[in-house]
């Protein structure tokens, strides 16, 4: 459905400006009417801006929890889309929501509708509602779709909560060296220099460097902003992603908790997948495609060409010596009984498990580590400034004849 701006005027002359989902300018005009409202202009957005932004996961969740309720109940999707759109507050979930109810009245099925979305709804969003149009199980694929989300939700929640307070500790780090270093250390360095005290080597380069800095303070703090601004967006390039996971792959501890919770996106993806009918060379390239680490992508193509050709699952992932032994096990055992979709998703829960007691380990690690290396650049600077200090008050005592 098309978008269109306008602006409009009331019988007390107040100014209204926004934008609507509509069919024709007539009809927002019409709208704005029963509002009490005059149009002065209206004007048709481009259909490009509808797929630009982001979408919270908790919106997604939600949306996919009220209209699986919808559906079990025997609504219509086109009424569980109309009820939907008049409960969202996100602007952007709204247009969609519009556009949703536009095209389903045109005949369009809501899997087409989510191909306009590649940046919002998932591959496999769209591959188990496509699923669950042809088996006429919508509702349960989007109870499939709440269930994963919720995990993937709940997951970064954790390694967020959990490494919070040791980015708070290097963030105040961060703050406290930068105003010593432009604020504190010019002031006092300017006195000790100016007394040409023979002042320690270190002292005297610390004083000489803040000193320097401080002339440069604002093309500094103006470019370390333009950084950390630059490399937020960069990280949302797939090869810049690709190249940090490269750099930080010999660290032990930070690789092994990447590829757990890789692990544990696989197995939640593959085993809603499965569960939603959806054939297994499909499940797996979809699954296997939406991970982080490069090595588990590049076999989205490798191990359904490998299945296609009348090996077994558990033995394409051996031969790949990438999965985990326990993961090989475990899907032999699927494989077997049957119930390969359920023994991944209890796989799933344990490497979130693992994830969590992983990011507990790292915390532990790095908050005694953090304070270390507090202690340790407190500890320089207050002996760099008190070295001098006692210094002078020798020489004043020098001075005055010495103590008394």
């Amino acid at each position: 459905m098309p978008t269109f701006t306008y602006k409009a005027i009331n019988k007390d002359k107040k100014i209204k400006n926004g934008q609507m989902s509509a069919k024709t300018s007539n009809e927002v005009a019409n709208e704005l009417g029963k509002s009490g409202y005059a149009p002065i202009f209206i004007k048709e957005k481009s259909e490009q801006l509808l797929i630009k932004g982001s979408i919270p996961t908790i919106e997604k969740i939600t949306f996919c929890r009220y209209l699986s309720i919808m559906l079990s109940t025997g609504m219509s999707l086109s009424e569980g889309i109309d009820v939907l759109r008049s409960e969202t507050k996100n602007p952007l979930m709204n247009r969609i929501l519009s556009d949703m109810s536009y095209s389903l009245e045109q005949g369009q099925q809501l899997s087409t509708i989510f191909e306009r979305y590649p940046g919002i709804f998932e591959s496999y969003f769209l591959t188990l509602t496509r699923a669950g149009e042809v088996s006429g199980k919508l509702a349960e694929v989007f109870k499939y779709l709440e269930t994963e989300l919720r995990a993937e939700y709940n997951l970064n929640s954790k390694v967020k909560g959990a490494l919070l307070y040791p980015a708070i500790v290097f963030t105040a780090m961060i703050v406290i060296g930068i105003m010593m270093f432009f604020f504190v250390l010019p002031q006092i360095g300017r006195v000790f220099l100016n007394l040409n005290l023979p002042l320690p080597a270190p002292t005297k380069f610390m004083f000489s460097f803040s000193i320097q800095l401080q002339g440069y303070m604002v093309p500094i703090l103006i470019g370390m902003i333009v950084f950390v601004i630059a490399f937020a967006f960069a990280l949302k390039k797939r090869s810049v992603r690709d190249a940090l996971f490269r750099l930080i792959k010999p660290i032990p501890v930070i690789n092994n908790l990447i590829r757990e919770i890789d692990l544990a996106r696989f197995a939640r993806i593959f085993s809603t997948l499965l569960r939603s009918a959806v054939p297994i060379t499909e499940a797996l390239e979809i699954s296997l495609s939406s991970l982080s680490l490069p090595e588990y992508r590049s076999l989205a193509t490798v191990i359904p060409d490998t299945i296609k050709r009348g090996k077994s699952l558990s033995s394409a992932m051996k031969d790949t010596h990438v999965f985990p032994s326990l993961m090989v096990q475990m899907t032999v055992a699927g494989e077997k009984t049957g119930t390969l979709d359920s023994i991944l998703a209890d796989l799933a829960s344990f490497y979130e498990q693992e994830v969590e007691e992983a990011v507990k380990s790292l915390t532990q690690i790095i908050e005694p580590v953090l304070m270390l290396i507090v202690g340790i650049a407190v500890g320089a600077m207050i002996l760099s400034i008190i070295a001098p200090i006692y210094s002078v008050v020798g020489n004043f005592q020098q001075a005055a004849g010495g103590p008394r």
